[in-house]
């Protein structure tokens, strides 16, 4: 049986490190840019559906940019990274589906990065949640 290759597993190590870190550092450059705006961005031209939505929820959006924050600080500090990244999922899922659903595939970048990095490191972690599943 051959050993384990070191370098191999040193870099995946870092690989998932990285992209636990980068996540956690988009979540809350992302969530402290919706309160002060220090980067530019838009919603852009939305759907008339789409605009209901977001005015029905606009309330709401201070509370989950404070959560997506507190995601954030978990991840980038390693803390309950298997729960705080099954708690982000329905979070991905709807960043998807809402910048989908604007219409402008090209402005949805930011949407599927975080949908991506957030299943590569689920199922980094998959031998955690398998007992979930059964």
């Amino acid at each position: 049986m051959a050993e384990p290759n070191i370098f191999t597993m040193r870099s995946r190590t870092s690989l998932y490190m990285a992209l636990r870190i980068v996540l956690g550092l988009f979540l809350i450059l992302y969530a402290l840019n919706r309160f002060f705006h220090f980067l530019p961005s838009t919603y852009g031209t939305m759907p008339e559906l789409t605009q209901d939505f977001l005015d029905s929820v606009a309330v709401y959006l201070p509370a989950l940019y404070i959560f997506e924050i507190i995601i954030g600080l978990f991840l980038v500090f390693n803390k309950w990274t298997p729960f705080i990244l099954i708690v982000l999922a329905p979070l991905s899922v709807a960043f998807l589906i809402f910048s989908i659903a604007n219409g402008e595939f090209a402005k949805a970048w930011p949407a599927f990065v975080v949908g991506f990095i957030n299943l590569v490191l689920v199922i980094r972690w998959w031998g955690l949640y398998r007992p979930l599943f059964k």
